[in-house]
């Protein structure tokens, strides 16, 4: 197993192989947002077409439409269950499977619901009624559709992993994807990450991260994928705060 992810809480970064199956997923992104993109010739590559601004800031329901269209469609589901994506996993396990949830995310322009405060991926199922999403612990392949820069990427706070599962706050548009303003972040441990397209890192459900919070308004989208696998033998240790565990037995208690 990487020492990195069981040490740090995330590996390096590295190159994945997977160039037919980006280049068609770089392909169906560009088809849907060509009309909103600014003036470019034909003849450049995919790689630079989806690196494009957009004219203007897109409206909501032409995010929603590109989230379902790529969420629901045969690229992505031939990305997520590639060989050279298998292959990266076996960087971490022994035996990985993929995870049911594994999910396409456009960063836009102006578009909150995409920026995700400080949380933990143990987090955002700890509370689901879906048995197959408890204590799966998927480890979380986090990879760059069109590079990502210090200003759209995201954060992690190394070691993050060592201390306990907090509890989450439920935001609305989101879920889980909050520990709220309590917990104190040491900034010397906040590692922000860059990429260039079809380059990814593997990280521990239990690790804290964030999106970049945003600073100014940039017209370039980020396209990312959070392909999930894990593995029967991989069972971390840990403590969960006290009041996320009353949460789950009132569920669990309630049916709710």
């Amino acid at each position: 197993m990487d020492q990195n992810f069981l040490f740090r809480g995330f590996t390096d970064i590295f190159k994945v192989s997977i160039d037919k199956e980006l280049c068609n997923l770089q392909k169906l992104i560009y088809l849907n947002t060509k009309n909103y993109l600014i003036k470019h010739k034909e003849s450049i590559t995919l790689e630079e077409k989806v690196n494009l601004n957009f004219k203007e800031i897109p409206a909501e329901k032409e995010w929603s439409y590109l989230m379902e269209t790529v969420n629901n469609s045969d690229e992505l589901k031939n990305l997520i269950n590639s060989e050279g994506i298998k292959f990266a996993f076996n960087k971490i396990f022994k035996n990985p499977i993929p995870f049911e949830i594994s999910t396409f995310r456009a960063r836009f322009p102006n578009q909150q619901r995409v920026i995700y405060n400080w949380h933990q991926d143990e987090g955002t199922w700890f509370l689901s009624k879906n048995k197959n999403h408890l204590n799966k612990f998927p480890a979380t392949l986090w990879l760059s559709i069109n590079g990502a820069t210090k200003e759209d990427s995201i954060q992690l706070v190394k070691f993050s992993h060592n201390e306990k599962l907090y509890d989450h706050k439920f935001i609305k548009e989101q879920g889980y994807f909050s520990i709220g303003k309590k917990k104190n972040i040491n900034s010397d441990k906040i590692f922000t990450v860059e990429t260039n397209s079809s380059e990814c890192f593997i990280f521990h459900p239990l690790i804290l991260h964030r999106s970049v919070p945003v600073t100014k308004i940039s017209l370039r989208p980020r396209y990312t994928v959070d392909i999930r696998y894990y593995d029967k033998g991989f069972q971390p240790s840990f403590k969960t705060d006290f009041s996320f565990n009353i949460k789950r037995l009132i569920k669990k208690c309630y049916n709710i």
